[in-house]
Protein backbone atom coordinates (compact mmCIF):
# COMPACT_ATOMS: atom_id res chain seq x y z
CA UNK A 1 0.00 0.00 0.00
CA UNK A 2 2.88 2.31 0.85
CA UNK A 3 4.53 1.95 -2.87
CA UNK A 4 1.51 2.50 -4.37
CA UNK A 5 1.10 5.85 -2.29
CA UNK A 6 4.43 7.00 -3.74
CA UNK A 7 3.45 6.03 -6.57
CA UNK A 8 0.12 7.89 -6.64
CA UNK A 9 2.34 11.05 -5.04
CA UNK A 10 5.28 10.80 -7.49
CA UNK A 11 2.74 10.86 -10.94
CA UNK A 12 0.39 13.76 -9.05
CA UNK A 13 3.83 16.01 -8.75
CA UNK A 14 4.79 14.94 -12.32
CA UNK A 15 1.44 16.14 -13.73
CA UNK A 16 1.37 18.87 -11.35
CA UNK A 17 4.69 20.35 -13.08
CA UNK A 18 3.54 19.65 -16.67
CA UNK A 19 0.19 21.73 -16.18
CA UNK A 20 1.93 24.27 -13.95
CA UNK A 21 4.00 26.49 -15.60
CA UNK A 22 5.24 29.73 -13.95
CA UNK A 23 5.93 33.35 -15.37
CA UNK A 24 9.27 34.13 -14.35
CA UNK A 25 11.49 36.08 -16.65
CA UNK A 26 15.25 34.72 -16.62
CA UNK A 27 18.06 36.04 -19.07
CA UNK A 28 20.18 33.26 -20.24
CA UNK A 29 23.92 32.78 -19.65
CA UNK A 30 24.63 34.58 -22.60
CA UNK A 31 22.44 37.81 -22.26
CA UNK A 32 23.26 37.57 -18.34
CA UNK A 33 27.43 37.40 -19.37
CA UNK A 34 26.56 40.50 -21.51
CA UNK A 35 24.98 42.42 -19.09
CA UNK A 36 27.41 41.90 -16.37
CA UNK A 37 30.46 42.74 -18.92
CA UNK A 38 28.60 46.05 -20.03
CA UNK A 39 27.74 47.03 -16.40
CA UNK A 40 30.62 46.13 -14.67
CA UNK A 41 27.73 44.08 -12.47
CA UNK A 42 28.26 41.76 -9.28
CA UNK A 43 26.75 38.36 -9.40
CA UNK A 44 24.70 36.90 -6.72
CA UNK A 45 23.17 32.86 -7.87
CA UNK A 46 20.43 31.00 -6.48
CA UNK A 47 20.06 26.94 -7.11
CA UNK A 48 18.46 24.53 -5.46
CA UNK A 49 20.87 24.87 -2.58
CA UNK A 50 19.29 27.62 -1.10
CA UNK A 51 15.90 26.93 -2.02
CA UNK A 52 16.14 24.20 0.13
CA UNK A 53 17.42 26.00 2.62
CA UNK A 54 14.98 28.97 2.30
CA UNK A 55 12.24 26.04 2.83
CA UNK A 56 13.88 24.88 6.25
CA UNK A 57 16.24 21.93 5.34
CA UNK A 58 19.48 21.77 5.71
CA UNK A 59 22.26 20.83 2.77
CA UNK A 60 25.60 19.05 2.79
CA UNK A 61 27.34 21.89 3.18
CA UNK A 62 25.24 24.35 5.31
CA UNK A 63 22.86 23.73 8.40
CA UNK A 64 19.51 25.75 7.88
CA UNK A 65 20.10 28.96 9.65
CA UNK A 66 16.88 31.46 9.99
CA UNK A 67 18.77 34.43 9.76
CA UNK A 68 20.55 33.20 6.32
CA UNK A 69 17.03 31.64 5.27
CA UNK A 70 15.24 34.97 5.15
CA UNK A 71 17.82 37.18 4.20
CA UNK A 72 18.30 34.87 0.88
CA UNK A 73 14.23 35.08 0.49
CA UNK A 74 15.12 38.65 0.60
CA UNK A 75 17.39 39.16 -1.81
CA UNK A 76 15.07 36.76 -4.29
CA UNK A 77 12.03 38.94 -4.15
CA UNK A 78 13.76 42.48 -3.77
CA UNK A 79 15.26 41.20 -7.44
CA UNK A 80 18.88 42.96 -9.16
CA UNK A 81 19.74 46.48 -8.38
CA UNK A 82 22.24 48.83 -10.42
CA UNK A 83 25.23 47.24 -9.66
CA UNK A 84 24.16 44.12 -8.50
CA UNK A 85 22.47 41.05 -10.78
CA UNK A 86 20.39 38.36 -8.99
CA UNK A 87 20.43 34.96 -10.56
CA UNK A 88 17.95 32.35 -10.84
CA UNK A 89 17.98 28.51 -12.55
CA UNK A 90 17.34 29.25 -16.28
CA UNK A 91 14.50 26.77 -16.49
CA UNK A 92 11.19 28.36 -16.89
CA UNK A 93 11.37 28.01 -20.61
CA UNK A 94 13.30 26.30 -23.26
CA UNK A 95 13.66 23.09 -21.35
CA UNK A 96 14.63 20.70 -24.29
CA UNK A 97 18.18 22.60 -23.62
CA UNK A 98 19.07 20.42 -20.95
CA UNK A 99 19.66 16.31 -20.64
CA UNK A 100 17.04 14.54 -19.31
CA UNK A 101 19.04 14.26 -15.58
CA UNK A 102 18.34 18.16 -15.53
CA UNK A 103 14.89 17.67 -17.17
CA UNK A 104 13.61 15.62 -14.17
CA UNK A 105 14.80 17.52 -11.73
CA UNK A 106 13.21 20.50 -11.79
CA UNK A 107 10.45 18.40 -13.07
CA UNK A 108 9.62 16.14 -10.64
CA UNK A 109 11.01 17.98 -7.28
CA UNK A 110 12.03 21.48 -8.03
CA UNK A 111 9.50 22.94 -9.17
CA UNK A 112 7.17 21.38 -7.08
CA UNK A 113 9.05 21.63 -3.65
CA UNK A 114 9.70 24.91 -4.04
CA UNK A 115 5.88 26.05 -5.65
CA UNK A 116 5.47 29.07 -2.78
CA UNK A 117 8.49 31.02 -3.19
CA UNK A 118 7.70 30.49 -7.01
CA UNK A 119 4.62 31.74 -7.01
CA UNK A 120 5.87 35.01 -5.06
CA UNK A 121 8.88 35.30 -7.41
CA UNK A 122 6.40 35.19 -10.32
CA UNK A 123 4.33 38.13 -8.69
CA UNK A 124 6.92 40.14 -8.34
CA UNK A 125 7.86 40.82 -12.17
CA UNK A 126 11.59 40.84 -11.88
CA UNK A 127 13.81 39.87 -14.38
CA UNK A 128 16.29 38.00 -13.06
CA UNK A 129 20.11 36.73 -14.50
CA UNK A 130 21.00 33.49 -14.93
CA UNK A 131 22.50 31.12 -12.06
CA UNK A 132 23.81 29.01 -15.28
CA UNK A 133 26.56 31.76 -16.07
CA UNK A 134 29.00 30.16 -14.14
CA UNK A 135 28.13 26.14 -15.11
CA UNK A 136 27.57 26.23 -19.32
CA UNK A 137 28.36 22.62 -19.84
CA UNK A 138 27.58 19.30 -17.91
CA UNK A 139 23.47 20.15 -18.09
CA UNK A 140 23.42 21.17 -21.65
CA UNK A 141 22.60 18.39 -24.28
CA UNK A 142 24.41 20.82 -26.84
CA UNK A 143 27.68 21.33 -26.15
CA UNK A 144 29.14 22.47 -29.27
CA UNK A 145 29.11 26.20 -28.00
CA UNK A 146 30.90 25.30 -24.38
CA UNK A 147 34.25 26.69 -25.44
CA UNK A 148 33.37 29.78 -26.36
CA UNK A 149 31.50 30.53 -24.24
CA UNK A 150 34.10 29.58 -21.23
CA UNK A 151 36.14 32.07 -23.10
CA UNK A 152 34.01 34.91 -22.99
CA UNK A 153 33.40 33.67 -18.95
CA UNK A 154 37.43 34.01 -18.26
CA UNK A 155 37.55 37.60 -20.12
CA UNK A 156 35.90 38.52 -16.83
CA UNK A 157 39.36 38.21 -14.95
CA UNK A 158 41.77 38.65 -17.88
CA UNK A 159 44.77 40.86 -16.61
CA UNK A 160 43.31 41.42 -13.32
CA UNK A 161 44.37 40.57 -9.73
CA UNK A 162 41.96 38.56 -8.31
CA UNK A 163 40.80 37.40 -4.34
CA UNK A 164 39.27 33.87 -4.38
CA UNK A 165 37.47 33.24 -1.58
CA UNK A 166 36.91 29.34 -1.11
CA UNK A 167 36.29 26.21 1.12
CA UNK A 168 39.86 24.22 1.80
CA UNK A 169 39.12 21.36 -0.71
CA UNK A 170 37.66 24.04 -3.33
CA UNK A 171 40.87 24.75 -4.91
CA UNK A 172 39.15 26.85 -7.74
CA UNK A 173 41.72 26.91 -11.00
CA UNK A 174 44.20 24.41 -9.34
CA UNK A 175 45.61 22.37 -12.36
CA UNK A 176 43.55 23.61 -15.08
CA UNK A 177 43.95 27.50 -17.07
CA UNK A 178 40.70 28.90 -15.49
CA UNK A 179 42.56 31.61 -14.49
CA UNK A 180 45.95 31.50 -16.04
CA UNK A 181 45.23 34.96 -17.65
CA UNK A 182 45.14 37.02 -14.47
CA UNK A 183 47.63 39.25 -12.85
CA UNK A 184 47.97 37.94 -9.68
CA UNK A 185 45.60 35.41 -7.44
CA UNK A 186 45.12 36.13 -3.94
CA UNK A 187 43.32 33.23 -1.94
CA UNK A 188 41.02 33.56 1.81
CA UNK A 189 40.13 29.83 2.82
CA UNK A 190 37.12 29.22 4.61
CA UNK A 191 35.40 26.65 6.40
CA UNK A 192 33.88 23.78 3.72
CA UNK A 193 30.60 23.39 5.97
CA UNK A 194 28.95 26.16 7.75
CA UNK A 195 30.71 29.04 6.29
CA UNK A 196 27.95 31.31 7.33
CA UNK A 197 28.83 31.11 11.21
CA UNK A 198 32.19 32.48 10.09
CA UNK A 199 30.63 35.39 7.82
CA UNK A 200 31.71 38.45 9.67
CA UNK A 201 35.13 37.34 9.89
CA UNK A 202 35.16 36.56 6.30
CA UNK A 203 33.89 40.39 5.37
CA UNK A 204 36.25 41.08 7.66
CA UNK A 205 39.14 39.41 5.42
CA UNK A 206 37.83 40.48 2.21
CA UNK A 207 38.28 44.26 3.22
CA UNK A 208 41.70 43.92 4.00
CA UNK A 209 42.80 41.84 1.36
CA UNK A 210 40.32 43.09 -1.86
CA UNK A 211 42.63 46.49 -2.84
CA UNK A 212 41.72 46.64 -6.43
CA UNK A 213 40.83 43.21 -6.96
CA UNK A 214 37.98 41.58 -8.78
CA UNK A 215 36.59 39.05 -5.64
CA UNK A 216 35.85 35.57 -6.72
CA UNK A 217 33.52 33.41 -4.09
CA UNK A 218 32.95 29.77 -3.85
CA UNK A 219 31.32 29.92 -0.33
CA UNK A 220 27.72 28.36 -1.46
CA UNK A 221 24.85 30.00 0.35
CA UNK A 222 27.26 32.34 2.51
CA UNK A 223 28.52 34.32 -0.71
CA UNK A 224 24.84 35.82 -1.53
CA UNK A 225 24.74 37.19 1.87
CA UNK A 226 28.50 38.12 1.83
CA UNK A 227 28.08 40.11 -1.46
CA UNK A 228 25.00 42.04 -0.39
CA UNK A 229 25.84 42.87 2.92
CA UNK A 230 28.69 44.75 0.92
CA UNK A 231 27.93 45.42 -2.17
CA UNK A 232 24.15 46.67 -1.28
CA UNK A 233 24.34 47.64 2.22
CA UNK A 234 27.47 49.06 2.38
CA UNK A 235 28.56 50.54 -1.42
CA UNK A 236 31.86 47.76 -2.01
CA UNK A 237 33.86 49.15 -4.54
CA UNK A 238 34.87 46.11 -5.91
CA UNK A 239 32.97 43.64 -8.54
CA UNK A 240 32.17 40.59 -6.60
CA UNK A 241 31.30 37.37 -8.34
CA UNK A 242 29.31 34.29 -6.37
CA UNK A 243 30.50 31.69 -9.13
CA UNK A 244 30.31 28.84 -6.60
CA UNK A 245 31.46 24.60 -8.80
CA UNK A 246 32.81 27.20 -11.73
CA UNK A 247 35.67 24.69 -11.49
CA UNK A 248 34.14 21.41 -11.23
CA UNK A 249 32.13 22.46 -14.81
CA UNK A 250 35.40 23.74 -16.18
CA UNK A 251 37.29 20.06 -14.96
CA UNK A 252 34.15 18.26 -17.04
CA UNK A 253 34.24 20.26 -20.08
CA UNK A 254 38.22 20.24 -20.28
CA UNK A 255 38.39 16.27 -20.13
CA UNK A 256 34.67 16.42 -22.41
CA UNK A 257 33.15 14.51 -19.35
CA UNK A 258 29.23 13.14 -20.65
CA UNK A 259 28.32 12.96 -17.02
CA UNK A 260 29.24 14.70 -13.65
CA UNK A 261 32.51 12.74 -12.72
CA UNK A 262 34.57 12.53 -9.10
CA UNK A 263 37.93 15.21 -9.33
CA UNK A 264 40.07 13.13 -7.13
CA UNK A 265 42.36 15.87 -6.19
CA UNK A 266 39.38 18.90 -5.15
CA UNK A 267 35.73 19.09 -4.17
CA UNK A 268 33.87 18.28 -6.99
CA UNK A 269 30.21 19.46 -7.37
CA UNK A 270 27.34 17.21 -6.18
CA UNK A 271 29.85 15.07 -4.71
CA UNK A 272 28.96 16.61 -1.56
CA UNK A 273 30.12 14.67 0.93
CA UNK A 274 33.98 13.62 -0.60
CA UNK A 275 35.88 15.46 1.78
CA UNK A 276 37.48 12.47 3.22
CA UNK A 277 38.53 11.27 -0.76
CA UNK A 278 39.80 14.00 -1.58
CA UNK A 279 43.62 13.41 -2.10
CA UNK A 280 44.76 17.39 -1.82
CA UNK A 281 47.86 18.01 -3.87
CA UNK A 282 51.22 19.44 -2.44
CA UNK A 283 51.09 22.54 -4.69
CA UNK A 284 53.07 25.34 -3.58
CA UNK A 285 52.45 27.87 -6.14
CA UNK A 286 49.05 27.63 -4.61
CA UNK A 287 50.13 27.74 -1.12
CA UNK A 288 51.83 30.85 -1.79
CA UNK A 289 48.65 32.43 -3.12
CA UNK A 290 46.73 32.28 -0.05
CA UNK A 291 46.69 35.12 2.65
CA UNK A 292 44.50 33.94 5.26
CA UNK A 293 42.33 30.78 6.43
CA UNK A 294 39.54 31.03 8.66
CA UNK A 295 38.63 27.85 10.55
Amino acid sequence: MKNILNKIKKLGIILWSKIRKYNITVMDNYESLKLVKNKGLSIIRFGDGEFDIIRGNDIPYQVYNSALANKMQKLILKGSTDDVLICLPDVFEKMNRYNKKCRDFYDKQFFYQNRKILKDIENTKNIYGSTFISRPYIDLKDKSQSKEYFEELKSLWYGKDILIVEGKYTRSGEGNDLFSKTNSISRIIVPSKNAFDKKNRIEQAIRKYAKNKLVLLMVGPTAKIIISDLKIDDNFPNQMFDIGHIDSEYEWFKMKAKEKVKIPHKHTAEFNYDDDKVVLVDDKVYLKEIKEIID
